[in-house]
């Protein structure tokens, strides 16, 4: 299984690759992945590689995993969650690129999960 760094790397390309998402990091070395203004995935440091996404139809599946969490400050009431990425089988990490993409559609701007659906049927 690769490694839960190149997997996290991975999954941030896999954020980049959505409709007008882009890389920032707003609070020192916090990286974030947004769709215009908004963020719609978080990722763990170098010594904790994580995701953090917003869920709705998937946040019991998630939290479900092996150290998933809240998030902090009262965002998990909202959907937000964190999932640790080491030590999660190859099943179940291909299944973060699915909740990556629904973080992008609970965020995204109705024009952009369009855009999104008709690259995906092409």
């Amino acid at each position: 299984m690769r490694g839960a760094k190149k997997l996290q790397d991975e999954l941030e390309s896999f954020a980049l690759s959505l409709p007008e998402a882009w890389f920032d990091t707003p609070w020192d070395e916090s990286r974030v992945t947004k769709v215009r203004k908004q963020i719609f995935a978080f990722y763990g440091n170098q010594d904790a590689p994580s995701i953090g996404v917003k869920l709705v139809d998937s946040l019991e599946q998630a939290m479900s995993l092996p150290g998933a969490t809240e998030m902090s400050y009262d965002m998990g009431t909202d959907g937000w969650i964190t999932i640790p990425i080491p030590g999660l089988d190859e099943d179940v990490a291909q299944g973060l690129y699915d909740f990556i993409e629904e973080s992008f559609r609970s965020i995204a701007p109705k024009s952009l999960i369009t855009q999104l659906d008709d690259e995906l049927a092409d």
